[in-house]
């Protein structure tokens, strides 16, 4: 919602710049402050969506919540803009699991062995979703791999 406002670096926004952003936007957007003319064709939000773009944006874990969500919808084709080709689902379980290395692995239908592979720190990091996408690192295709934490006792 807020075009064009990110650093230099291609990074999200400091918290002025989105600060910024969220002013021009809720003056452009403005039913009392804003003319026909002025408002961009493409898109009409209200005060409210811009409001909560703000928020969301500003709250460190509404925004990582987010982010998570934005990218489970482009690994399941639920976003239009953005898709992954071949997403299967799969449990943990059925993937081998390399001693040596500490790591969970599958082949790929492309051919390339160990195509997917999962460290247990990737498990840690997505513990509270009880699931993570991995790309193949033979071609474009896409694994779903969902899990369980096992309770210590």
């Amino acid at each position: 919602m807020f075009h064009g406002h990110a650093s230099r670096d291609g990074e999200p926004g400091s918290l002025q710049d989105i600060k910024l952003a969220y002013r021009r936007a809720l003056l452009l957007h403005h039913p009392d402050k804003s003319t026909p003319s002025q408002k961009p064709e493409c898109s009409n939000p209200t005060i409210d969506q811009i409001t909560i773009a703000y928020k969301t944006l500003t709250d460190p874990v509404a925004r990582s919540e987010y982010d998570r969500l934005l990218s489970l919808k482009s690994t399941t084709g639920l976003s239009a803009q953005v898709s992954h080709p071949g997403l299967e689902t799969v449990d943990l379980d059925e993937l081998l699991y390399d001693d040596a290395r500490e790591t969970w692995y599958r082949s790929c239908r492309c051919g390339k062995e160990r195509a997917y592979t999962i460290t247990e720190e990737e498990l840690e990091i997505n513990t509270e979703y009880g699931e993570l996408v991995t790309g193949c690192q033979g071609c474009s295709l896409w694994l779903r791999v969902t899990f369980a934490v096992a309770e210590d006792g």
